[in-house]
């Protein structure tokens, strides 16, 4: 699989953008590019992939760029544009020019056991963000407060503590409250025993 088709595949499978028929129009106009796509739904970005060969000409695709965003000034459009270059290097006054309109990301050719890592790195700009899973259920906090313990600190009160816990700090303290109390009230009525 070429890093164009890497490029199409992670954008329309992890980023939920739609591809639009080649050649595609603003206006009147109609504009070829190695892929065009859409954002769905939250983003509203404009991708076009250019895959740069050995024949390309850079000043052809500045033209080019230049002219789609120009239409879509012309038309009053409030999607932003993304350059994805792929293959080629392209000299560094042609990114400069293109950058001036748009975002420009150079994605190149990786190649190798990470190229589709290095891909999904350089688009991840153009990607929805992955939620991490809640640190909750990522520990157990319970067993290791049970594991990290020592054999004497287990028993009622322990369990009370731990289990007051998920209720945030009021409920523990509520709990060693009660629990010194009840050691002072003992301590009392031990004492007026003794007398």
């Amino acid at each position: 699989m070429s890093t164009t088709d890497r490029v199409l595949d992670i954008l329309v499978q992890e980023g939920g953008y739609r591809q639009l028929p080649r050649p595609f129009k603003v206006g009147s106009i109609s504009f070829d590019f190695t892929h065009a796509l859409v954002a769905s739904e939250r983003a509203n970005d404009l991708v076009i992939v250019i895959e740069l060969k050995g024949d390309t000409v850079d000043d052809g695709i500045i033209r080019k760029v230049m002219a789609l965003t120009r239409a879509l000034d012309v038309m009053r459009s409030k999607r932003p544009v993304t350059a994805v270059l792929t293959l080629g290097q392209p000299r560094s006054e042609t990114v400069q020019s293109i950058s001036k309109v748009c975002r420009v990301l150079q994605v190149g050719a990786p190649t190798g056991p990470d190229a589709i890592s290095a891909v999904r790195d350089w688009l991840s700009v153009l990607l929805p963000l992955i939620q991490q899973p809640a640190v909750e259920t990522l520990l157990d906090w319970e067993a290791d407060l049970h594991v990290a313990t020592a054999a004497s600190a287990k028993g009622e009160f322990m369990d009370a503590l731990i289990g007051a816990a998920p209720h945030g700090k009021d409920a523990v303290e509520t709990v060693l409250a009660d629990a010194i109390m009840r050691s002072a009230d003992a301590a009392i009525v031990d004492e007026g025993d003794e007398e």
